[in-house]
């Protein structure tokens, strides 16, 4: 009996989703992922991302008039900044992910991806989260800065590289307060 795992099967490209379609109609290219809980999950190029947002957002078949949340997350190979996009009259909901690869970013510096803020006001805070957080900084933004740690704050607490400071809370002293 071989214990011999096989390497999974490529699999083969999801077909365009109503967004996906939509964008590609509009020249714009999306990757379909699978549904993040039922809702339809893109990857769009961060040079695109504008374009999407304005054509998804004022297109009135579409009309994703409601950003739910941008939140950050850092992957094995990734780092992705993650959009939750909601349309009132046609009740769909869209994910958007853009996609820095670790291998395309400069040593030292943080990955990049234009802000959407003039689109949606509520979109300065949530960049600043994930900012502050998981350490996308979001070009444009009128204001980007931490919002959660101090401004002296060092890394960035949800990223796989963070080292957790060692201070009077969590030293692992029996006699600390934890």
């Amino acid at each position: 009996m071989s214990t011999e795992t096989k390497p999974p099967e490529p699999q083969a490209p999801l077909p365009a989703g109503q967004y996906g379609q939509f964008l590609s109609e509009h020249g714009i290219n999306s990757e379909r992922l699978p549904d993040s809980l039922g809702a339809e999950t893109i990857v769009l190029a961060k040079q695109d991302l504008d374009s999407a947002i304005k054509l998804l957002r004022n297109s009135s078949e579409i009309n994703l008039d409601l950003l739910i949340t941008i939140s950050g997350v850092d992957m094995a190979d990734s780092i992705d900044a993650v959009y939750h996009l909601w349309s009132y009259s046609h009740k769909g909901e869209l994910v958007i992910k853009v996609r820095a690869l670790k291998t395309e970013i400069p040593q030292d510096q943080l990955p990049t991806v234009p802000s959407i803020a003039r689109f949606w006001p509520s979109a300065n805070w949530h960049e600043r989260e994930t900012y502050d957080l998981v350490g996308i900084r979001f070009t444009g933004h009128p204001y980007m800065r931490r919002i959660l740690n101090p401004w002296d704050w060092d890394g960035h607490p949800l990223r796989r590289d963070y080292k957790q400071p060692v201070d009077c809370l969590n030293d692992k002293n029996p006699h600390s307060f934890r």
